[in-house]
């Protein structure tokens, strides 16, 4: 039996190319729902199958993504408070 689990993601812009990228490969069924006032995150709905070991590794690919990109503004916005 198929569980088909919707989950949304906060995409910051720069980390789009390989958001697409995963998705692309992964086939899974997305569609992005807008962006934030500033235009710095793109919202996008991906459905998945929670029982499926492949679409949950697409899963989890896309937070590591995401979490690395925050980290790079985060210390890109450290730096600039050093200047």
């Amino acid at each position: 039996m198929r569980t088909v689990k919707i989950r949304e993601f906060e995409i910051p812009v720069s980390a789009m190319p390989e958001v697409a990228n995963i998705l692309n490969e992964s086939e899974l069924a997305n569609s992005i729902t807008g962006t934030d006032d500033d235009q710095e995150i793109i919202f996008v709905e991906v459905s998945y199958d929670k029982d499926d070991e492949d679409e949950r590794s697409a899963i989890h690919a896309i937070d590591d993504v995401i979490a690395d990109h925050e980290d790079d503004e985060d210390d890109s916005d450290d730096q600039g408070e050093e200047n």
